[in-house]
C-alpha cells in the first residue's frame, strides 16, 4: 500500500536516512521507533514532501512526488510533532480536514459536514467543539487535531510522537483512538512513538530506525524475539501477565 524503498536524506553533508526501506500494510498500526536522532521525524518530512530525498516513496505503485499535492492529502493524512494553537475553534479546525476536497472560495457540502460529524464524535471532542484551541490542555489538542485528520478522510494517517505532552490517562485514551481508527474506520496507520513498552502493546508491526538505517522491521512479537530493541536501546526485557495478556516491558 505505501512503499519506502531506499529513502535517503541529507542535510548539508551529513546523512541522516541511509536506504530505508519498508512498506505499511493495509489496515495495520505501525510503530516507528528510534532513539532521539535517529532519522524518524526525517522519514515523516520526506513522506509529508517538505524535505527532499532520494530513492522513493509509493502509494498504490505511484511516487509521491508525481502526485499533486491535493490529491495526495486525499490518501494521506500527516499530523506533525509540534502543534500550534492556532487561534481557531475546535469546530473549524476540525473543518481544515476538508481542505483537500474543496475549491477555493466553495463552502462544505452535506458530504463534508457528515465527515466532521463523525470526527468529531468518534474522538469523543463534542463538549470542545465551541471552545478555541487555546483554552484546550495538551491531550484535548491532540485529541481536536485527530479529529481534524480523521475528517480528512485519508486512508493512511501518519503521527509523529503524538503522546508526548501526555500525562498517562490521556495517553491510554489516545492509544484506544488510535484503535477504534483502525477497526471501525479501517485506517491504516504509522505511528512514531518514543514509549517501547506502548510501541510493543499497540502495534502490529514495529519498524526499528537506527543510526538512519533499518535495524529491524517485521512483527512486534519477532521484533520482541529478535532482541534488537534491548541492544540498541541498551534496556532490559521482561515478561508480565496483565488482563490475562502476556506483555512485554521494556525498562532500565
Amino acid at each position: 500500500m505505501l512503499i519506502f524503498d531506499n529513502v535517503r536524506a541529507a542535510f548539508g553533508r551529513q546523512e541522516i536516512l541511509r536506504g530505508v526501506s519498508f512498506r505499511l500494510e493495509p489496515g495495520s498500526l505501525t510503530a516507528l521507533i528510534g532513539k532521539n536522532g535517529c532519522g524518524k521525524s526525517t522519514l515523516i518530512g520526506c513522506l509529508n514532501g517538505q524535505i527532499p530525498y532520494q530513492g522513493s516513496i509509493l502509494y498504490r505503485g505511484n511516487d509521491l512526488r508525481a502526485m499533486k499535492q491535493r490529491m495526495r492529502a486525499r490518501e494521506i493524512a500527516v499530523l506533525p510533532q509540534f502543534l500550534t494553537g492556532a487561534p481557531l475553534r475546535v469546530e473549524e479546525l476540525v473543518a481544515m480536514g476538508r481542505s483537500p476536497y474543496l475549491d477555493l472560495g466553495k463552502r462544505l457540502t452535506e458530504t463534508d459536514r457528515r465527515h466532521i460529524e463523525q470526527a468529531i464524535e468518534a474522538t469523543g471532542i463534542q463538549l470542545l467543539r465551541h471552545k478555541m484551541l487555546s483554552q484546550l490542555s495538551g491531550g484535548e489538542r491532540q485529541k481536536a487535531y485527530l479529529a481534524m485528520v480523521l475528517a480528512q478522510d485519508a486512508k493512511i494517517i501518519v503521527l509523529d510522537e503524538p503522546t508526548t505532552y501526555m500525562d498517562m490517562e490521556y495517553e491510554a485514551e489516545f492509544m484506544r483512538l488510535l484503535e477504534t481508527l483502525r477497526t471501525r474506520f479501517g485506517k491504516t496507520l504509522l505511528v512514531v512513538m518514543h514509549d517501547l513498552n506502548r510501541a510493543a502493546a499497540a502495534a502490529d508491526h514495529l519498524v526499528l530506525l537506527h543510526e538512519g538505517k533499518i535495524d529491524f522491521s517485521g512483527t512486534a512479537a519477532a521484533c520482541e524475539k529478535s532482541g534488537r530493541i534491548e541492544a540498541v536501546f541498551h534496556v532490559k526485557r521482561s515478561i508480565c501477565t496483565e488482563d490475562g495478556r502476556v506483555r512485554t516491558h521494556y525498562y532500565l
